[in-house]
């Protein structure tokens, strides 16, 4: 496997306890050996800059190819995979009874 894992930003000892085991369920769940060479990974929580929107054990992943370019995933705490931040918001509106109205 040629893909790399970098570590959470900004620093590992940061990390609190739910998000380790969001990150656990994630590598036990979604190994990388699927993903093309050269794909490297990094890690955000909620007290990463740019992230301050996710919930407490909730992780996005960005995932930088070859080119350079940037895919961001997301995953709750059970592991859960969402491809874009709408899919994250709208499943915060629909497991806390919120109804989004969209104009």
């Amino acid at each position: 496997m040629d893909a790399e894992r970098s570590h959470m930003e900004p620093n590992a000892e940061e990390i609190s306890e739910l998000t380790k085991k969001t990150l656990e369920k994630i590598n036990e769940i979604y190994p990388h050996s699927r993903i093309h060479s050269g794909t490297t990974f990094t890690y955000h929580d909620k007290n990463s800059p740019g992230y301050g929107w996710l919930l407490p054990g909730w992780v996005a992943e960005e995932r930088r190819g070859k080119t350079g370019k940037i895919h961001r995933y997301y995953y709750d705490p059970r592991g859960r995979f969402y491809k874009t931040q709408k899919m994250v918001l709208d499943t915060f509106a629909e497991e806390n009874g919120i109804i989004v109205l969209d104009t």
